[in-house]
């Protein structure tokens, strides 16, 4: 198995976790590497044992421990009674008893966190963010990078390297609290996994051309721009006429139309004094 040359990530969490060793969190650090490509780590521990020059004991170890300690999720994949692979999901917030709170898979994401109102009601109202309370929380909200990438983690799952790299340059350029807002807006827009790292990219660039630095000035160019949008949409709908039907006239209405037209031809002809034509 070749090494990995994606960024690895140490979460706060497993840094300053008293109870765990500096080889416990050089190998989460490692795992969250590996899990980079497919969301999770199956590399074996004979791998890590080989990679760390210790025996697969000490390894088998380490990731119960971890586990034990909520920041790693661990998954048997099976073909009837035999084990095919060895699955390994780092989590971002592990669990802590005496807060008897649920772990989180870095990779499953927040599944509760929208699907809540807040999806929906934008797709309900393309204003909906417009509110003034909403624009006053945006705007006055400080945010770290760990907050960031813990947004980005919850809901689209670990970043890969591109996203990482990415991710802390915007940050730098813009600061962390716009970078926060763009997440969001894009969550708010339903953009997914995928699409997100190149959303979020188009949408910085646009804010650079415009000079936008700050979650204020983005907010009211979002506005304008939904705005826009919306009177764009309403044009080509109010412009949307149907269209007059031009059906050919049936014959028997057009013979009609002709003797009745001869009819008063006569009739004009009669009172004029000229003779009546004969029958």
């Amino acid at each position: 198995m070749e090494q990995p040359s994606y960024y690895s990530i140490l979460t706060a969490n497993v840094r300053y976790d008293k109870e765990l060793k500096a080889n416990e969190k050089l190998l989460f650090s490692e795992i969250t590497a590996l899990s980079n490509r497919n969301g999770y780590c199956h590399a074996n521990n004979n791998y890590f044992a080989n990679l760390y020059n210790v025996s697969k004991t000490s390894i088998s170890n380490w990731i119960n421990h971890l586990k034990e300690r909520g920041y790693l999720k661990v998954e048997m994949i099976k073909d009837g009674k035999e084990i095919k692979e060895r699955r390994l999901f780092p989590i971002s917030t592990p669990i802590k008893e005496k807060f008897n709170t649920p772990s989180r898979n870095l990779y499953e994401g927040n599944k509760e966190k929208f699907n809540t109102p807040i999806k929906e009601n934008f797709k309900e109202n393309i204003t909906s963010m417009n509110t003034t309370s909403t624009n006053k929380l945006l705007a006055d909200a400080q945010h770290s990078f760990q907050e960031i990438t813990t947004l980005w983690q919850n809901n689209w799952g670990f970043p890969n390297g591109i996203a990482q790299q990415d991710l802390t340059e915007w940050s730098k350029e813009f600061g962390n609290d716009l970078v926060y807002y763009c997440v969001e807006f894009a969550l708010r827009h339903n953009v997914t996994a995928r699409g997100a790292d190149p959303y979020l990219n188009r949408k910085l660039s646009d804010y650079r051309k415009q000079g936008i630095k700050t979650v204020q000035a983005a907010i009211e160019s979002d506005q304008r721009h939904e705005q826009q949008m919306s009177r764009e949409y309403q044009q080509k709908s109010g412009s949307r006429k149907r269209q007059p039907i031009n059906e050919g006239l049936p014959e028997w209405f057009k013979k009609q139309q002709e003797e009745q037209s001869n009819k008063q031809h006569y009739e004009r002809i009669d009172d004029s004094g000229d003779p009546m034509p004969h029958d």
